[in-house]
């Protein structure tokens, strides 16, 4: 009777045991009775099989959690990849179709055979040059303006006829006149060449380009009216306005026109550092054929040049 009642208390001591959080006094107490007794011995190999078996499960569940785990990690990083590439394609796209509904826009302006445009580019911080351009069923007229603080200056008239091969320049106020009547220019008097109005290409490739490389928004700032403004990712570059009714330029001051350096005379310290900015205004069917009608310039020098050998 007293054998069970100290197998009992032993078998009740043996978890303990096991975790090793016995005293010293208990922890004597079962190994001496163990020592004695088979069946509490077979008891402890039990309790300690138990465990191991619990400690390898415990290890397996560990590891299926952490399988899990990483699992939904790798699930959410593919999830938010593909939200951000979403996201990216219908902003491409976006883009993509408003600069093709731009292009096409751009050629139905191309088409008109009536039309106004002045372009100015600020040559530097004291001096623009406006260049006015008119052309009505392939006649074609420009006219050159400088502007400083000490005023304006008129430069030649320009006269052609689209796919010709002469060019008039009149100077009137030297009264001189040069005709060309080169390779050259015919090239220059090619329709394709009078008519460009600065617009956006229309190729598949240079509109998806400009999509993908470019932001683009909405604007009204300066001109009253909403216009789409282009600009590279890298705002400091530059951007360019286009009207949204026509597909045609505004205002272009992209990195790719350029970047004008001023120096003091004689030296290496920079005056002026600023990015060439062309800036257009359009109107059409406002040309009448006395704008494009060459003058009459008799009692004028009459001078051939051939542009050809220029450079030769």
């Amino acid at each position: 009777m007293e054998k069970k009642i100290e197998c009992k208390i032993v078998q009740d001591l043996l978890l303990g045991y096991v975790d090793d959080v016995l005293n010293e006094e208990s922890k004597k107490v079962v190994e001496r009775h163990l020592s004695e007794c088979d069946m509490c011995q077979k008891r402890l190999k039990e309790i300690q099989q138990d465990i191991e078996n619990n400690e390898i499960t415990q290890k397996k569940e560990i590891d299926y959690l952490k399988k899990i785990r990483i699992k939904n990690r790798i699930k959410s990083i593919f999830i938010a990849v593909g939200i951000l590439f979403l996201i990216a394609f219908i902003i491409f796209l976006r883009n993509f179709i408003i600069v093709s509904d731009l292009s096409n826009k751009a050629e139905k302006s191309l088409a008109s055979e009536n039309y106004y445009r002045e372009s100015v580019q600020r040559i530097s911080s004291d001096k623009a040059v406006l260049v006015k351009e008119y052309y009505k069923d392939g006649k074609y007229k420009t006219i050159t303006e400088t502007y400083t603080d000490e005023g304006v200056y008129v430069g030649t008239a320009t006269y052609a006829t689209a796919n010709s091969g002469e060019r008039i320049e009149i100077d009137s106020e030297n009264k001189i006149v040069r005709i060309d009547r080169s390779e050259f220019a015919k090239k220059m008097n090619s329709e394709n060449n009078l008519k460009n109005l600065h617009s956006a290409k229309s190729s598949f490739i240079y509109n998806f380009l400009k999509a993908l490389c470019c932001s683009i928004h909405t604007s009204y700032e300066g001109l009253g009216r909403e216009y789409y403004v282009l600009s590279v990712w890298d705002r400091d570059k530059g951007e360019m306005w286009i009207d949204k009714e026509t597909g045609l330029t505004l205002k272009n001051d992209l990195e790719s026109n350029g970047t004008v350096v001023n120096y003091y005379p004689g030296t290496n310290i920079i005056k002026e550092e600023f990015r060439l900015v062309n800036e257009y205004r359009y109107e059409f069917d406002v040309v009448t054929d006395e704008d494009v009608t060459v003058p009459d310039y008799t009692g004028y020098e009459i001078k051939y040049i051939n542009q050809d050998n220029f450079g030769l």
